[in-house]
């Protein structure tokens, strides 16, 4: 079989599995837990926030940034879990892998359905940040709403914080094909939030935690499309770092025994 289209029927497999699962709902919902915040908040509170200076989507995205940069994390967790939990839930990493299908097409299947899930949530939640703005200018056009959003540099830190996760992403989905146990990646990936957030208030070499990465590439949001290209070091570190998760779960996937 072409390995083309050996991928691409690993990867319908894939998406048709999830189909109306807990994964596919957190994928779509979550990311409209922020906006939904947000929406309230501009809504009862605009004129108060507005009052303090800053623009209107200036002050929406500072109000959705933070949240969105620890939460964020948490998300990248649960969805690495069920990714491969469903295998371990109902014991069929077996009755895969005799499947005619290579592992390797099976580990990349699994992988870039992953990423392509973290991706397609982080669109949706730029969007429906958008959506906000356009909603709350609809009810109090006075805000300021009306001002186009460069939708350039919106939608380009969206890229770089997708970017910027996929290093301690691909250690989530690593970690989920491993084991089965849900409480120690979980546990490993809150130490590693909690640890970011206390060794970068002096630490020399925080800038090389992969758990930060994400924060420290959120760019400015100042109109001009030539910052998305500042700031490269911490995409640059996640990228390599998801290239060696890649690398070393391919090889474990090959090696992987199933009794």
């Amino acid at each position: 079989m072409n390995s083309a289209l050996a991928l691409k029927k690993g990867i319908s497999a894939e998406l048709f599995k999830f189909r109306s699962t807990f994964v596919f709902w957190l994928v779509i919902l979550a990311p409209a837990f922020i906006p939904t915040i947000n929406l309230i908040v501009f809504l009862q509170r605009g004129d108060e926030i507005l009052a303090r200076g800053g623009t209107a989507w200036g002050n929406l995205m500072q109000f959705s940034t933070g949240p969105s940069g620890f939460l964020f994390p948490f998300f990248v967790f649960i969805v690495a879990l069920f990714v491969n939990n469903i295998e371990w839930s109902s014991n069929t990493w077996k009755l895969i892998y005799t499947q005619p299908l290579s592992r390797l097409n099976i580990y990349f299947s699994k992988l870039i359905v992953f990423v392509l899930m973290l991706f397609l949530s982080l669109i949706l939640y730029g969007s429906l940040l958008v959506l906000v703005g356009k909603i709350v200018h609809s009810t109090n056009p006075d805000l300021g709403f009306g001002n186009p959003l460069n939708l350039t540099i919106h939608f380009g830190n969206i890229v770089r914080t997708f970017l910027a996760t996929l290093g301690f992403a691909s250690i989530h989905f690593y970690i989920s094909q491993k084991t089965k146990n849900l409480i120690l990646p979980l546990g490993i990936g809150i130490g590693g939030l909690i640890s970011f957030m206390i060794l970068v208030r002096g630490w020399e070499y925080a800038a090389y935690h992969p758990y930060g990465f994400h924060i420290l590439a959120n760019g400015s949001n100042n109109g001009d499309t030539s910052t998305l290209l500042d700031n490269l070091r911490p995409i640059t570190l996640s990228l390599g770092l998801f290239v060696i998760m890649t690398t070393i779960g391919a090889i474990d996937a090959l090696k992987k025994r199933i009794v």
